[in-house]
């Protein structure tokens, strides 16, 4: 099984469902936590959208929501059409997270990446250009699980790997997939973020143990950066 099957026929049963599920949607609302319905975005960019998991829990206003993978999704389609409502406009496209070749400079307001850094070839480039796509005063947030720290590889035998038995896949199979795919270490890539946003207002938040910063006692931290 090579990473692009995988992703069509069992990316869903193994990440979001059961326990691995909830923990999935602590993740999500953990990036959105610092925003209410009173904040607002007029122009979101979502990079690594898959499909269409984190949109459900952004709570601020937004007038334009573009969700960007890769790979094409008729699911993250399908909800860009149903979350058109009300004078907001959600779309989904196709581009390359490290390029963003369709997005001008200067022309989005908030930037959220959910648990893509680690899967990039190339982090440091696109760290680079979501920089360069969010205005100044805008702000980019950034997931990055613990991987490969000591409870982040704990948690996956509870989780990921015990949805992955349900579905007759076994645990070599599920390791073998994660190490091709998540190729970027969390120290690295924080160490990168730290470069590239060096000039900005960087605030990092470690769960579930704020006060002790180490990617071996949490399980995944998140990134706020207000760009300058």
């Amino acid at each position: 099984m090579d990473l692009t099957e995988y992703y069509e026929s069992h990316y869903s049963a193994v990440v979001h469902t059961g326990l691995a599920g909830i923990v999935q949607s602590a993740f999500h609302r953990a990036v959105e936590s610092p925003f209410t319905s009173s904040k607002g975005f007029p122009t979101v960019v979502e990079v690594g959208a898959t499909n269409a998991e984190h949109i459900p829990f952004v709570r601020h206003q937004f007038s334009r929501y573009v969700m960007v993978d890769i790979r094409d999704s008729g699911a993250a389609r399908e909800a860009a059409r149903v979350a058109s409502v009300g004078g907001r406009s959600v779309e989904f496209l196709v581009d390359d997270a490290q390029t963003l070749a369709a997005l001008p400079q200067c022309s989005v307001d908030r930037l959220v990446s959910m648990c893509l850094l680690h899967h990039l070839s190339e982090p440091d480039r696109a760290l680079r250009r979501w920089r360069q796509v969010v205005r100044p005063g805008g702000t980019i947030s950034i997931f990055l699980p613990c991987d490969p720290g000591l409870l982040w590889r704990t948690g996956r035998r509870f989780t990921t790997f015990r949805s992955a038995k349900r579905i007759g896949l076994d645990s070599t199979l599920l390791r073998y997939l994660n190490a091709i795919d998540h190729r970027n270490h969390v120290g690295s890539l924080l160490a990168m973020a730290k470069g590239v946003f060096a000039d900005d207002r960087l605030r990092v938040r470690w769960f579930p143990l704020p006060g002790v910063p180490s990617w071996n006692a949490n399980l995944f931290l998140t990134l706020q950066i207000a760009v300058v």
